[in-house]
């Protein structure tokens, strides 16, 4: 079961907030090329805020876990259109109310009160791997997840890379990059982008020490699925048996079956026998037919926030993420999480506002 707890109304309250403003590992589908004269016309006034809908429900569950423990750690991945206004969000204010564009921060302006709901954040392909893997990440679309990185480091949050080669120079060339910037680096080998593997060889700074936060960590080991192993029990034990400072998991095996109380404790320590960090990952913005929460009778419109078949995996469906019972879902599975006790979490797929936003141009 994800939780010990019946849902918490301090939480369904926090959540809440979002919905009452109705006027982005896995990349977010995009909906299915269309003509422009093709996409339905939505007017401007009909046009909600994506980005901050999700910036809210962010917050919320920010609130929520530092409630439950002030050292609670939030991480983000990605979407650097929540940390930093960006040209669309700025459009979409100032084209509503013309005669008043001056009261609008700018475009580059950082987003506090996001900004103060997370302790870090996880960017993909730093160097290399985006879009394709061994392959030199492409500049122009860093550019805002490079601009997001520096606010971070300024702002003394964490940040943390995951880089996508397995070419000895490259490696290398990431490790340096990553190190330079001040980020905790993991390299993914295997080719598929998947995370899904631990690698053979040791730890990069393989580390003695008890790692007390998330800024002693010299090593992380991104984990997001577990197919690989037969049983939840054989997967435990592949994990225990490493040396990673910080342990980022999908908390369920095969996405349906919760690591217990117990075996969260003997997570917390290396095969050296010094604590380790263990973080969660909550899916913020896609069903899956395999998560411990799925309805046989479910599928597009029933429930009310499945919005859309995902048209690259048809085990997941877009949800639209404002919606009251999906935010209700969302905070029973953030507060089993922390039940498990963990030191923190990665909110994964912030990005979907995206996918909302190429469905209401805004001209």
């Amino acid at each position: 079961m994800i939780g010990r707890r019946g849902f918490n109304l301090g939480m369904a309250s926090l959540l809440a907030a979002g919905s009452a403003r109705a006027d982005d590992s896995t990349p977010m589908p995009k909906p299915k090329k269309k003509r422009r004269s093709d996409i339905p016309f939505t007017p401007l006034d009909k046009i909600p805020n994506h980005r901050q809908w999700m910036r809210d429900i962010v917050v919320g569950l920010s609130q929520y876990a530092k409630q439950r423990n002030p050292k609670f750690v939030v991480l983000a991945r990605n979407a650097p259109g929540l940390l930093m206004k960006e040209t669309r969000e700025w459009k979409w204010e100032t084209l509503r109310d013309p005669d008043n564009t001056d009261k609008y921060p700018k475009v580059g302006t950082v987003m506090r009160p996001y900004l103060k709901a997370i302790d870090g954040l996880l960017i993909d392909g730093f160097s290399y791997g985006v879009p394709a893997y061994g392959k030199p990440s492409d500049p122009e679309m860093m550019k805002p997840l490079m601009a997001a990185a520096t606010v971070i480091r300024n702002e003394g949050r964490r940040l943390l890379t995951v880089d996508y080669c397995d070419a000895k120079t490259m490696v290398a060339d990431a490790e340096a990059k990553a190190a330079k910037a001040g980020a905790l680096s993991y390299i993914d080998r295997d080719g598929d982008k998947l995370l899904a593997r631990i690698p053979s060889e040791k730890p990069r700074s393989e580390n003695i020490s008890v790692v007390a936060d998330i800024n002693t960590a010299k090593n992380y080991l991104p984990m997001l699925r577990s197919d690989a192993y037969g049983s939840r029990t054989d997967w435990i034990n592949a994990l225990v048996a490493t040396n990673y400072d910080l342990l980022l998991l999908d908390t369920f095996w095969r996405e349906s079956e919760s690591i217990t109380f117990d075996q969260m404790k003997k997570l917390r320590y290396k095969r050296l026998g010094s604590d380790r960090l263990v973080f969660g990952v909550l899916p913020m913005s896609l069903a899956r037919d395999t998560r411990f929460y799925w309805k046989p009778d479910w599928k597009v419109g029933n429930p009310s926030f499945l919005a859309a078949p995902d048209p690259n995996d048809a085990a997941q469906t877009i949800v639209n993420y404002w919606d009251p019972k999906w935010k209700e879902l969302i905070g029973k599975y953030i507060q089993g999480i922390i039940d498990l006790g963990v030191d923190g979490i990665l909110l994964d797929q912030l990005e979907a506002y995206l996918y909302f936003e190429d469905l209401m141009p805004l001209e």
